[in-house]
């Protein structure tokens, strides 16, 4: 009896301090400008995926307004002047380089790069390993992953004979997969990347020749089912004009968070964002009711980065550019 009742008071303690804990973030998201909205609204689910807004205050949007001229990577790459290629070599070495590509900006934009950025063409189809700025008149190169593990060399139809002969990327596909980003983000190995690729591939029948994750791209029966999420979510967040990101979830499994500084460049990359989450809910056998307690804390954990003083960690990230932080995103 007196056993019992000690594990009940044990089982109290911790609802007590969780529920502390949650209120402690909760708090320090507030303070920073974000709120989650964990209404139960059916605009935002479609199936098993569920998708909660989090929106920022009057505040947070004024102070990073400059923020909102952001170019991003899918815009920037049918720019003129902007131009992503196979790494260039500087001396006699033609040494295959599969972790760096060169990206040259010529135009009068900004750009933002985003961890998880899929592109296409080259010699072997990347996503990009960290989040990024490239200012105008720059010429770098950048770290990337392979997601085409059976091709090393141009056939890009797509592409200019002269485009081709420089081996650049003239395609950009998407933010891959919470797996893949996750692989890329946590453990920086390519092997982890490959199977990564491979699990949301074979889940989704997208089977090549070259084990590409744009194989996603390909006509079957899961193509269309993943098509009619999208289309459920196109354009849904667009009404609430101070949506900065988004907790994304398939039944009661947290697919992930992303928070950007400025609405406008949420709802650009709003959509790329969606097509990754949907390539693994689309084929997830998540049943369950998504547990409130469980998104309010995956998103307290993100927002905390908001704190000037807070450093990214194991699951969470943080990239900034000068005082501002840009992006706050689940690892």
């Amino acid at each position: 009896m007196q056993k019992q009742a000690i594990l009940t008071l044990t089982a109290l303690v911790l609802l007590f301090s969780a529920c502390v804990d949650n209120e402690k973030t909760a708090s320090k998201a507030a303070s920073a400008g974000l709120q989650l909205v964990a209404d139960a609204n059916p605009a935002w689910q479609y199936e098993n995926l569920r998708l909660f807004p989090i929106v920022a205050d009057a505040a947070l949007v004024e102070g990073q307004q400059n923020l909102a001229g952001l170019k991003t990577l899918a815009e920037s790459i049918k720019t003129q002047g902007f131009r992503i290629t196979e790494q260039k070599q500087f001396g006699r070495s033609d040494d295959r380089t599969y972790n760096l590509l060169t990206v040259q900006n010529k135009s009068r934009d900004t750009v933002y790069i985003l961890s998880g950025d899929v592109v296409t063409g080259g010699k072997q189809d990347r996503v990009i390993a960290n989040d990024q700025i490239v200012m105008p008149a720059t010429v770098r190169n950048m770290d990337v992953f392979c997601v085409e593990k059976g091709r090393w060399s141009a056939n890009d139809t797509l592409a200019s004979p002269s485009q081709q002969k420089l081996y650049a990327f003239s395609g950009y596909y998407s933010v891959a997969s919470p797996k893949v980003r996750q692989a890329v983000q946590r453990t920086g190995s390519q092997e982890q990347v490959w199977a990564a690729v491979a699990s949301v591939t074979e889940a989704n029948g997208a089977s090549s020749k070259t084990s590409t994750y744009a194989a996603l791209e390909t006509a079957n029966d899961q193509k269309n089912l993943r098509d009619a999420y999208l289309r459920f979510f196109d354009g849904k967040l667009d009404q609430e004009p101070r949506v900065v990101g988004m907790v994304a979830v398939c039944g009661d499994e947290i697919l992930g968070v992303d928070i950007f500084g400025h609405p406008d460049l949420f709802r650009r990359e709003y959509a790329s964002l969606l097509h990754g989450y949907v390539a693994e809910a689309a084929m997830a056998k998540c049943e369950k009711q998504a547990n409130e307690y469980a998104v309010k804390t995956a998103f307290g954990k993100v927002a905390a980065l908001a704190d000037p003083q807070a450093k990214a960690t194991e699951t969470a990230g943080k990239f900034v550019l000068g005082t501002q932080w840009v992006h706050l995103f689940s690892k």
